[in-house]
């Protein structure tokens, strides 16, 4: 390969390294993993939101306006008031998403609490703010005794949403102090800087020449 031919390709590589977007590695983790004071309680009578539908809102503790959507495909209903627990109409639900209301808004860290109803197995699936789907399938679930999970990253990524699909009824989510999570500003995916797309030309320019002066 002659110089020119170098060239143009560390250029071509330079360039897509610029416009290649970061990637997050989000990790599920049994148990409360690290504490919980870098997470915020999720309340619900302070909110002033509906405490029933396939979508009920609670908020943080620290920030009454911050909203947190819980959602299955099936009626929600929000029971008791500071300490509350969230529960399907007909008394179990195999299906829920957590999610921030505003779209800005991620989070970095959410820790809960399951209370299944029988032995079984849970799929988790959580999105990333690049769009990257994290799956954690076939997580056993204790049916005589409580199930803290915490859903965190190892490079400081973001979650935008978090899906439960599970094996076996769940009766609730968890008591109020049980969910938690820590919001964070969603980045949006990196745009190729200038330099970067100059360099992708320069690179593509220089195989073309190259490729025509063999010819």
């Amino acid at each position: 390969m002659n110089k020119n031919s170098i060239f143009a390709s560390a250029a071509l590589a330079c360039g897509l390294a610029f416009a290649t977007p970061a990637s997050a590695t989000l990790t599920l983790q049994p148990g409360l993993v690290g504490g919980s004071g870098d997470v915020d309680n999720v309340i619900f009578n302070a909110c002033g939101t509906a405490s029933s539908g396939t979508t009920v809102q609670g908020c943080l503790n620290t920030s009454h306006t911050t909203l947190v959507n819980f959602t299955s495909n099936e009626t929600l209903n929000i029971s008791g008031g500071g300490q509350a627990s969230i529960k399907a109409q007909d008394g179990t639900f195999n299906t829920i998403t957590i999610e921030l209301a505003n779209p800005t808004l991620g989070f970095d860290k959410l820790q809960f609490n399951l209370d299944a109803t029988a032995d079984g197995f849970a799929n988790f699936t959580a999105v990333d703010q690049f769009g990257t789907s994290f799956n954690f399938n076939n997580i056993a679930l204790d049916g005589t005794g409580q199930n803290f999970f915490t859903l965190g990253s190892l490079d400081g990524q973001v979650a935008v949403r978090f899906t439960l699909v599970s094996t076996v009824g769940i009766s609730l989510i968890s008591e109020l102090e049980q969910v938690r999570l820590g919001p964070a500003t969603i980045t949006p995916t990196p745009v190729p800087a200038p330099a970067g797309l100059a360099l992708m030309g320069l690179g593509l320019l220089g195989l073309g020449m190259v490729r025509r002066k063999a010819a």
